[in-house]
């Protein structure tokens, strides 16, 4: 099967989420799996709008569509319809670094559309907190120069668990006094952290699934080097990709 070609059973469970949201034109199942399978396709091949294959329609509606989804938070809504229901005992948080194309920026209005300077260049950071099994459940973007360990507490807040993972970047007092709601941090002490705080080796090894998160996530072009000009259209992206994860992942 070609690479952007939905399974049967993937899509059957893409239709379930979308048949979900009001708002959407869905009479036509052939028509809205050809819509999504055009978005796939650009979503992992990164191709410009202008390039999509004829089989999928009109390049120029095939976006417009696209962009009105993204807009009204259709993309968000299908990912968040994907969430795990499992009651959480582990979540771990981090983030990632994307490189953006010189032409990502320059939104109009002038808006910095979380496009930031670091020493990549022009890049975008992708902030993620996930299950014990590397499940995404939210996501926040931000410009790349953004300390993570800033941008954690919008990421837990709302959610109840009992052990936060994460590396050096997230040891912050801030963080750490979460252990007085019966919360128990792993995260590794910074090197310049005067007296070092123990954290439980064995549990801190299963943080790799989230950096396995993030290695599927960067299997899509779209996502490991950002073309939007507008942060909407790349949440619309990521949104799209951590939907299909969640379906992979979920038994």
């Amino acid at each position: 099967m070609p690479r952007h070609r939905l399974r049967d059973a993937v899509w059957a469970s893409l239709h379930a989420k979308l048949a979900a949201i009001p708002g959407i034109w869905k009479a036509d199942v052939a028509a809205l799996r050809r819509f999504v399978e055009a978005v796939v396709y650009v979503l992992r091949t990164g191709l410009a709008w202008e390039d999509l294959p004829e089989r999928f329609g009109k390049a120029n509606s095939v976006y417009r569509r696209f962009r009105r989804w993204c807009q009204q938070g259709i993309w968000d809504e299908l990912f968040e319809r994907g969430i795990p229901g499992d009651e959480l005992e582990t979540v771990m948080v981090d983030a990632t670094i994307t490189k953006a194309q010189r032409f990502a920026s320059g939104a109009r209005g002038g808006g910095a559309e979380d496009v930031g300077r670091s020493r990549g260049g022009l890049t975008t950071k992708i902030h993620a907190l996930v299950d014990r099994r590397g499940r995404p459940l939210c996501y926040l973007l931000t410009p790349g120069q953004a300390a993570d360990c800033r941008h954690a507490q919008a990421l837990l807040e709302g959610v109840s668990f009992a052990w936060l993972i994460g590396d050096r970047a997230y040891d912050t007092d801030a963080l750490r006094a979460c252990g007085e709601h019966g919360v128990e941090a792993v995260i590794p002490s910074k090197r310049n952290r005067k007296v070092p705080i123990p954290h439980d080796r064995v549990r801190y090894r299963t943080r790799h699934r989230i950096e396995n998160l993030f290695g599927r996530a960067k299997d899509d072009t779209r996502i490991v080097l950002r073309k939007d000009k507008t942060a909407r259209s790349y949440a619309g992206f990521v949104s799209l990709a951590f939907a299909l994860i969640n379906i992979q992942l979920c038994p």
